[in-house]
């Protein structure tokens, strides 16, 4: 007996929406973010990493004393602020989404068995996330840069490990609910296997949280990059990271605000647009709040 099954392809097409609802603002800024990273190299006037003892804590353009080679002014060693900017779009933008998606997916490939179906594995998961989302994350991330030094992998470790139970969480919960629901009990019938259903029924259905979810956890992730960059224990210098940008300027906040404004700018405008993206993906996809 053939069954077909149009619950997940139904509420998929809901993912399919016309541009013009979709809010101008954090669409804007994040599609400026996309292509400042991706075309860095282009839009840089000089280096990132290049310095110029002459220039040092040269003010913005249009204050007293600026340069126009210099639009929003140098840093303590002369190096271009805007570069700096440019290139620290590609690095959070790269450790975010990187652990973002190594996080979703350990998250997700736990807890979709766990909460299919249940039992042992249900609680072997669970006390996992329990234990993880009771780690601090800023402490293990200080704990590797003193043992291995500031990097990258340390901080996508950190990211990642702050990320995947909050994903396990929410898919074991949703996937709860959705197993309960008459178009799994009609694959059954059809005698469709579990990691099919998992995988052809369930899955499917979790997408919109996901998409959520994920906007929201990457600003979440660019704050806790820029969180362990300011600390000392992110990004090692001079690379030009938002994060290490900022802890630049911290002692220099009365005498060249620009050196900590511009990439703390960056970094507000950045996550609060994806968490109007999210706000906006959850009204959209959300059946009840559709209604409202």
């Amino acid at each position: 007996m053939e069954l077909t099954i149009r619950a997940p392809a139904a509420r998929i097409k809901r993912l399919v929406v016309p541009l013009r609802e979709a809010p101008a603002f954090p669409l804007a800024i994040l599609l400026l973010l996309i292509v400042t990273a991706l075309l860095a190299p282009m839009l840089a006037p000089v280096s990132p990493t290049e310095q110029n003892l002459a220039k040092r804590l040269l003010p913005p353009a249009w204050m007293e004393g600026g340069s126009w080679d210099y639009p929003l002014g140098a840093d303590l060693f002369g190096r271009d602020i805007l570069s700096r900017v440019i290139y620290g779009a590609r690095i959070s933008l790269t450790i975010s989404v990187t652990a973002i998606g190594v996080g979703a997916l350990f998250g997700i490939l736990v807890a979709l068995p766990a909460g299919y179906w249940g039992g042992m594995v249900d609680l072997l998961v669970m006390r996992a996330v329990d234990a993880a989302l009771s780690i601090p994350t800023i402490l293990v991330g200080i704990v590797l840069a003193v043992t291995l030094g500031p990097s990258y992998e340390a901080v996508i470790f950190v990211i990642v490990l702050f990320v995947w139970p909050r994903y396990a969480r929410q898919v074991r919960g949703e996937t709860l609910a959705i197993k309960q629901r008459d178009f799994i009990a009609l694959a059954k019938i059809a005698g469709s296997s579990s990691v099919r259903i998992i995988l052809l029924h369930i899955l499917p259905n979790l997408v919109p949280t996901l998409l959520v979810l994920s906007s929201l956890q990457v600003g979440a992730a660019i704050i806790m990059e820029a969180t362990l960059s300011f600390l000392g224990v992110g990004i090692p210098p001079p690379a030009p990271a938002w994060g290490v940008m900022v802890a630049d300027g911290k002692d220099l906040v009365v005498t060249a605000w620009w050196v900590s404004l511009f990439p703390g700018i960056a970094i507000l405008l950045t996550v609060l647009s994806l968490n109007l993206l999210g706000d906006w993906l959850r009204d959209r996809l959300d059946p009840k709040l559709r209604q409202v």
